[in-house]
């Protein structure tokens, strides 16, 4: 009874150690086949299980493992209680005799475990500190930077706009767009005669040498038609080019061709001249085409061009062209001029570039008929035996069209029987020439691949403008837009297959507008939109006769190939479109349509045309705006649907085409 007195007032790493020594004591006694020796009034098992619970044993167990599990084993392998008892006795003098040391011991586990835990719960203070004194910093930084570096002002985009410039003349003006201050938008270059001030590349005005009409060039913002440099020129113009190099990695190089001799360069951003030649062709020559825009053949790292004159006045059936080299950087001439003499009656073709299907440049130009002639064979005769540049080392390694006669070089490409109108060339999937598109008073014709295989031709009455390309059915393979005119004036639109030259479409929409050409929207479903004009003619048409409004007499429309039966009347002119041109706002996903008109509200006694009406129409405003025009009678469509349907529009520019034109309609 002493000993477990003693037991009980020992200090607890003791007391615990002796209690779990009894538990395992008294599991080894009552192992089956043994009996438990006389060991008097003391019984160890049941003093084990009065001095602590069953969890506080199980804790205890786990803080003395060491001596529970050397007693254990010595019980289970000996087999002898006595030992066991012994043994156990030993145990408790040792851990008596070391009471000071484990209190010790146990008082520094327990410090060090503090210590840990403060250490462990100050480091994310420290992190959480460190990214919110980091997150302030920069907040304060940025609105810094924003208060004293402000953002560039940028004027709101107008979808639509008006410009009234210059005056008007006996001569229609030549338009073309281009983004002069890479704003992502693009700006209207437009030619205009004027009297008075001109503003110049500065944005001063300054008067003009006499009050005789002068032309001009100038840019007007596409973003809200707004003036951004003005140039003077010494003829009026016939037809204006961009892009054949820059000026220090600014602006672009935009040349102007004269209607008789000037040859003007300018800088696309503010309009100063670039360089300028008076006399690029002899007196009694006059420019053909627009320049052909060439790759860098005398290596100054600028484009190059090809100019096409033809004579003033043609006497016989022997009709000559001529072709000259122009350096992009200086304007000089690159060797002499070559002249070759044709054969033919008609309207001028080209000169117009095309690229073989093996890679080499050619020219095609023809009166009436269509003759081709290598860049490789011009360069040669009009810089001699000299070596040729890397740009022309690529040629045909068989030749793909016949021989004209005795001409040195020229090829026959298309003679018939009606003479050609237009010509167009079709780019394959590799933007190598692969079928040409040939245009007669009263054909529209393909020929394809290297030996120009016949592939349809559909006869129409009088054709009056060029086709306009397009996809309105879902074949891949482009369509045409072609508007004929009959013995009354009355201008019809068709669409024809692309496929096989069948009629897709028809509709007869009043009276042809002189100078407007049609034009093709590519959407991003792999479709196109067409746009064209028509005036009323003396006979009312059926989709204008419930028109309050009648005073407007040339209307702009949009056709989509999903509702054939249905036109949009998306604008209205009240005077003839001279010029007009068609664009993509990329980012909006939006197109324009810019047109030219006279001014007939502004006209003055001495001028009774007015100036020069420039209008910009954005298409998806106009489509929230326009009118809804059926092309039959009596036929009910919803209006909603039909609005919903177009409002939800998406163009895009031909590098984001889905579509890839498939290649067996190209191959030979």
């Amino acid at each position: 009874m002493e000993r477990g007195a003693s037991g009980t007032s020992a200090p607890g790493a003791c007391a615990r150690s002796e209690r779990m020594m009894a538990a395992a004591l008294s599991r080894a006694l009552k192992l089956p086949g043994k009996k438990s020796h006389d060991l008097g009034e003391y019984d160890p098992l049941r003093q084990a299980d009065s001095d602590d619970s069953a969890d506080e044993g199980d804790v205890n167990y786990q803080k003395n493992g060491s001596l529970q599990t050397e007693a254990t084993i010595e019980a289970v392998l000996n087999r002898d209680a006595d030992t066991v008892v012994e043994m156990h006795s030993l145990k408790v003098k040792q851990c008596r005799s070391d009471q000071p040391s484990s209190v010790e011991v146990h008082a520094t586990e327990v410090s060090d475990e503090f210590t840990t835990k403060t250490r462990t719960s100050f480091l994310p203070c420290l992190r959480t500190s460190a990214f919110l004194l980091t997150l302030i910093l920069t907040m304060v930084l940025v609105l810094v930077c924003a208060f004293f570096i402000p953002c560039p002002k940028r004027h709101a985009l107008k979808t639509s706009w008006n410009k009234s410039l210059g005056q008007a003349a006996g001569f229609p003006p030549v338009i073309t767009l281009w983004d002069v201050n890479n704003d992502q938008v693009s700006d209207v270059i437009i030619s205009f005669s004027s009297t008075g001030k001109v503003r110049d590349q500065r944005g001063i005005f300054r008067p003009q040498a006499s009050l005789k009409l002068q032309v001009s060039v100038a840019v007007l913002s596409g973003v809200d038609g707004s003036v951004l440099w003005t140039t003077p020129a010494s003829e009026r113009l016939k037809f204006i080019h961009c892009g054949i190099g820059y000026t220090d990695g600014k602006g672009a190089i935009c040349i102007l061709v004269g209607v008789n001799h000037m040859l003007k360069a300018v800088n696309s951003s503010s309009g100063s001249s670039f360089w300028e030649r008076k006399s690029v062709y002899p007196s009694h020559r006059t420019p053909a085409a627009p320049p052909v825009q060439l790759p860098d053949i005398d290596g100054d790292g600028f484009g190059d061009v090809l100019l096409g004159s033809k004579p003033v006045t043609l006497t016989n059936r022997i009709h000559d062209m001529s072709f000259v080299f122009v350096s992009g950087a200086t304007g000089a001439l690159i060797g002499q001029p070559v002249t070759y003499n044709l054969t033919g009656e008609g309207k001028l073709i080209g000169p117009k570039a095309c690229v073989s299907t093996e890679g080499a440049l050619y020219i095609l130009f023809g009166y009436g008929s269509i003759q081709a002639v290598s860049v490789r064979d011009i360069y040669k005769q009009a810089n001699g035996k000299g070596s040729l540049p890397p740009s022309l080392w690529k040629e045909d390694s068989a030749v793909e069209w016949k021989h004209e006669g005795n001409l040195s070089g020229v090829l026959q490409v298309y003679s018939g029987n009606s003479s050609v109108q237009d010509l167009q060339t079709l780019d394959g999937p590799e933007k190598n020439f692969s079928a040409l598109l040939i245009t007669t008073r009263n054909r529209l014709q393909i020929l394809r691949g290297r030996h120009l295989q016949h592939l349809w031709q559909t006869v129409s009455s009088s054709i009056k403008d060029a086709p306009v390309a397009g996809f309105f059915n879902e074949d891949r393979v482009p369509d045409f837009l072609i508007q004929v005119t009959n013995g009354n004036n009355v201008k019809t639109s068709l669409i024809i297959d692309g496929s096989s030259g069948k009629e897709l479409w028809q509709a007869e929409l009043g009276c042809r507008s002189q100078g407007s050409e049609a034009a093709s929207l590519p959407l991003s479903d792999g479709r196109s939109a067409f746009l064209f004009w028509a005036g009323e003619c003396g006979a009312e048409r059926s989709i204008w006769r419930t028109d309050p409004d009648r005073g407007n007499r040339y209307r702009l429309f949009l056709l989509h190939p999903s509702y054939p039966g249905v036109l949009l009347e998306l604008a209205t002119s009240s005077g003839p479109v001279t010029a007009s041109a068609t664009g993509i706002w990329k980012e909006r996903k939006d197109a324009f349509h810019v047109a030219v008109t006279t001014d007939s509200n502004q006209a003055t006694h001495k001028s009774q045309m007015g100036p020069l009406l420039v209008t910009n129409v954005g298409l998806k405003e106009a489509i929230v705006h326009s009118k809804i025009r059926t092309l039959e009678e009596g036929v009910a469509v919803s209006t909603e649907s039909i609005m919903k349907f177009f409002s939800e529009l998406r163009f895009c520019t031909e590098v984001q085409r889905c579509t890839v034109l498939t290649s067996s309609f190209y191959r030979v």
